[in-house]
């Protein structure tokens, strides 16, 4: 087939007109003869009419969209972190990640644009978007009564080795125990605070073998630093090796308590000191002839809740998983600010308690409506952030989520006072059936029920990582209690405790003005929904 065969007619639209441009013929050969028009009258294009008249109309435009490419490198950097980062919950969180990755401080200056790292992670986070939740599984509804019922028994969970206290008073000096379990009491709220905020961050960064050895080293760890407490105690005070091995089992058990909240595993450290429980309550009603059974039976107790927090943390994670260091660097502010927080809160409660431990009976007694109630204040807390969530997608408008904000805050604080408020009639109604009751610990009592709802407004603060708040509002209300009832000559940290009920008075109000100070440092915070994501 020659060339002249094919029809390579170039056809172009210019227009309202269509022109076609042949080829020229190839070297060598002739060159086609031009098509000729019909003979007979030539008819005019109704366009070249118009273009002889004068009129040029333009020729029709068509709009071109093109796909937006971004060439900014901080776009590229997201949306390769974006799969690593699906679960990622704060700034920090995306540091470690990009840390983990390879990217350095010079990195973000020469590259970027940032200072550090952790500017870049700052923008990094705010620029993937929303975060969008996974499928809840097919039984999660079928375990929600359980999980409500999982975290409403953490207070009493922890509570339940002061069943077999009474068994144990008998063994010891009263000055070396009160020593003992302040000083425990106070080292076990840290340790183990610590312990659990290292862990969620290491399991929000996927870290879950780093999440388990973490736990088991603490775990491991928790009855040495117990011990240590325990021969500072016997140093300073008076006691025997018995002494050191009860301060080492208390901290073992808050540890080990601790690692079975972490993997949801409360039931089975419900099963581990139930016996113990029992046995304690034999010891009140049975009389001193039972204090071996109780004290051994409790000592197995504990033994076995040990064992089974360390074998919880086994077949965690798999081969080959990052290693959590980079997130713990990460989070070293935090993990500053939880230990303090820890620290302040046991100074509060025990500031108020220890003095009063083995002489009257009400006002130590006192804290219990708040021990029992303290998994209501932390589920209600949990569930505030989801409720915020589903504000920030049905308001629109800045001011109506504030007030929204501020009235679940307030419909929280209000069911936590009233949960607390019912044990701890009960407990002022026991105190009057046995003729224990006082002006002291009804102000008591009364004090611990105001710090359930303080409480929730402090767990909202340390959702919110307002560490420094928190410490500084805790210690602020401790200097209150301790400086007035030292210039009114009613403290008992300087002296005999010859005025209880003003002390407790001056309790009260230290605890209404932290109440007020926690929800100051709430305000900031609550009305903005970037922190709600």
């Amino acid at each position: 087939m020659s060339a002249r065969d094919v029809d390579e007619t170039v056809v172009l639209e210019v227009g309202a007109e269509t022109v076609r441009l042949r080829p020229s013929a190839p070297s060598g050969e002739p060159a086609e003869e031009p098509r000729r028009p019909p003979p007979g009258p030539r008819r005019e294009h109704p366009a070249g009419r118009r273009f002889a008249a004068g009129e040029h109309p333009a020729p029709p435009s068509h709009p071109v969209v093109l796909p937006q490419i971004s060439t900014d490198p901080l776009d590229e950097l997201v949306d390769r972190m974006r799969p690593r980062l699906r679960k990622a919950v704060d700034g920090l969180q995306v540091a470690a990640a990009l840390e983990a990755d390879g990217c350095t401080d010079r990195i973000a200056r020469v590259e970027y644009g940032f200072t550090d790292v952790f500017a870049l992670a700052a923008e990094v986070y705010s620029r993937l978007g929303p975060q969008i939740p996974d499928e809840p599984a097919p039984a999660a509804a079928h375990r929600g009564r359980w999980e409500r019922v999982r975290v409403l028994a953490h207070g009493p969970l922890y509570a339940l080795p002061s069943a077999v206290f009474p068994a144990v008073l008998a063994v010891f000096g009263q000055r070396s125990l009160v020593l003992a379990l302040a000083l425990a009491g106070g080292l076990g709220w840290m340790y183990s605070g610590t312990a659990a905020y290292a862990a969620y961050k290491l399991l929000g960064a996927g870290r879950l073998r780093a999440t388990a050895r973490l736990l088991a080293g603490t775990t491991l760890g928790a009855p040495l630093a117990g011990a240590v407490a325990g021969v500072v105690v016997v140093v300073s005070a008076g006691g025997g090796a018995a002494l050191i091995l009860l301060t080492a089992g208390q901290l073992a058990y808050q540890m080990a308590g601790t690692v079975l909240v972490f993997y949801r595993q409360e039931e089975r450290l419900a099963a581990t000191m139930l016996p113990a429980v029992l046995a304690g309550g034999a010891y009140l009603l049975g009389g001193p002839s039972l204090r071996p059974m109780a004290v051994t039976i409790a000592v197995a107790g504990l033994i076995a809740a040990f064992v089974v927090a360390l074998v919880a943390t086994r077949g965690r994670g798999a081969d080959g998983e990052p290693s959590g260091r980079a997130v713990l660097r990460a989070h070293r502010s935090g993990l500053a600010g939880v230990t303090c927080y820890g620290f302040c809160s046991a100074v509060l409660l025990l500031h108020a308690q220890a003095p009063y431990l083995l002489t009257r009976f009400d006002v130590a007694a006192s804290v219990v409506p708040l021990i029992m109630v303290m998994g209501f204040v932390e589920w209600r807390a949990e569930r505030f952030h989801r409720l915020v969530v589903g504000l920030t997608r049905r308001i629109e408008r800045p001011a109506a989520f504030r007030a929204a904000v501020w009235r679940l805050i307030a419909r929280d604080t209000i069911a936590c006072l009233a949960v607390t408020t019912v044990p701890a009639l009960a407990l002022v109604a026991w105190f009057a059936a046995t003729g224990r009751l006082t002006a002291g610990g009804v102000l008591m009592t009364a004090a611990h029920v105001v710090l359930g709802g303080a409480y929730l407004a402090g767990f909202l603060l340390a959702g919110f990582e307002r560490h420094v708040w928190l410490c500084a509002s805790l210690l602020a209300a401790v200097a209150a209690h301790v400086g007035v009832g030292a210039l009114l000559g009613v403290s008992p940290l300087f002296g005999p405790p010859t005025a209880v009920g003003v002390d407790a008075a001056l309790h009260l109000g230290s605890v209404l003005a932290l109440q007020a100070l926690f929800l100051l440092g709430l305000a900031p915070l609550v009305g903005q929904a970037r922190y709600y994501r």
